[in-house]
């Protein structure tokens, strides 16, 4: 498993923040995502054998926010 923080554009209320951990989690081999407003930021488990970062960005993306 590796680990990945992404910094997410756009986040504004808790159902933001549920709406990215979601996007997230879809993704076959992603383990956990935890998104934060505090730091404007997703913090994602993931297996790189599995997904890529552009993966990653692409389901934040779909879920409505930008990633910086």
């Amino acid at each position: 498993m590796a680990e990945k923080e992404l910094n997410v554009v756009g986040m504004h209320c808790p159902s933001c923040v549920m709406a990215v951990e979601l996007s997230m989690k879809d993704l076959n081999g992603v383990d956990d995502a935890k998104a934060s407003l505090d730091t404007n930021s997703v913090t994602v488990e993931y297996d790189p054998d599995k997904i890529t970062d552009a993966d990653l960005v692409g389901a934040v993306k779909e879920a409505g926010f930008d990633v910086e």
